[in-house]
């Protein structure tokens, strides 16, 4: 978004392609930003905005390259635009649509801790405040079933069921790719399914649980209905390389605890392989400014429990000796990569 404000602020045509419904990328997913803890939403409103009424700015949403040629100051970007089956303009997002529908799928944009519709937004606030036909689930297209529940709670007629997914071809001088980033989830928490741990949280996850519009509407509070009055951070992944990151992460997930739990007992564990030396971590003196219980592992822990009424027991070897802490829930921090699509992206 930053990119293509920049380059129609200097005169120039842009076409801004979203694989999404909305745009904002993985900050709209957040609540504050490190260090200065600055809304995130306060932060992109904004920039959305600007990126909505901009007349130089092309914006083309749940869309995908899939051809590129030609050389730069010449390249012709063929791309494909998935149908929403919703008229962005006749539509004003009230929200009766997906209140009305019937089907319930698990809500990847929450990391899978709640539930959405068919049709459906993302997360309250998003922009364009437009909702979207997942037809891969919906039973109209799925079954062949004549459903229409939503366009009859639509009184602006906004539904458009014949949509058809579209080709475009683009002439563009120059190609700007922001790659974006996924997570990774730790290998010995990948095989656990969520639901099956309440009380265990990813980092994105706690993200979304503190956030206000996420789906506990920021209380902090696990699925099997426990508000914790102890917890753990595993600061780094222990199964991948630490990194600034994952300090600052945990840093304000301290923030975000004491901030909503005053009172709660915090333990965090870091990476024996984490070095304090401040090329390497600028904020590591952040650490020594914390009034918790922090331990140094030299043995990557292994937590058990986690379920539905059950604490968390975590074992951890330092260099103070084996020690055990259990608590109310935890939290582990997640690597990195570039987000998917971006090595086809790249070969394109």
């Amino acid at each position: 978004m930053k990119a293509s404000l920049l380059l129609s602020e200097a005169g120039r045509r842009v076409h801004l392609i979203e694989n999404s419904s909305i745009i904002g990328g993985r900050l709209i997913r957040s609540e504050d930003v490190f260090p200065a803890m600055e809304c995130a939403t306060c932060m992109l409103s904004p920039m959305q905005q600007e990126v909505l009424s901009s007349d130089l700015i092309s914006l083309h949403l749940l869309s995908e390259v899939i051809e590129v040629k030609g050389r730069e100051g010449a390249f012709s970007v063929r791309t494909v635009e998935k149908a929403g089956m919703v008229d962005p303009v006749a539509c004003i997002g009230c929200g009766e649509c997906w209140n009305a529908c019937p089907v319930t799928l698990p809500n990847d944009f929450e990391e899978f801790r709640s539930e959405r519709k068919a049709i459906s937004v993302p997360c309250a606030g998003a922009l364009p405040n437009v909702p979207w036909i997942d037809t891969e689930h919906c039973p109209r297209y799925t079954a062949g079933e004549n459903c229409s529940i939503c366009a009859d709670s639509c009184v602006f007629e906004a539904l458009e069921y014949d949509q058809q997914d579209s080709e475009i071809e683009l002439n563009v001088s120059h190609i700007i790719l922001a790659t974006g980033y996924r997570t990774i989830t730790p290998d010995w928490l990948e095989d656990i399914p969520t639901r099956e741990r309440p009380r265990i949280l990813t980092a994105p996850e706690f993200e979304r649980m503190y956030a206000s519009n996420g789906p506990t509407e920021g209380d902090l509070v696990t699925e099997d209905g426990c508000t914790p009055s102890s917890a753990v951070i595993l600061v780094h992944p222990f199964d991948m390389e630490p990194s600034v990151l994952n300090t600052l992460y945990s840093l304000k997930f301290v923030h975000y605890f004491r901030s909503k739990l005053p009172e709660i007992k915090l333990t965090l564990l870091l990476d024996a392989s984490y070095s304090p030396d401040p090329l390497e971590d600028p904020y590591h003196s952040g650490w020594t400014e914390l009034d918790e219980d922090i331990h140094v592992c030299s043995v990557p822990p292994a937590a058990t429990g986690g379920g539905v009424g059950v604490p968390v027991s975590v074992p951890f070897e330092s260099h103070e000796g084996p020690g055990k802490v259990s608590a109310d829930m935890l939290i582990v921090s997640c690597g990195t990569a570039p987000s998917n699509g971006t090595i086809q992206m790249t070969e394109l």
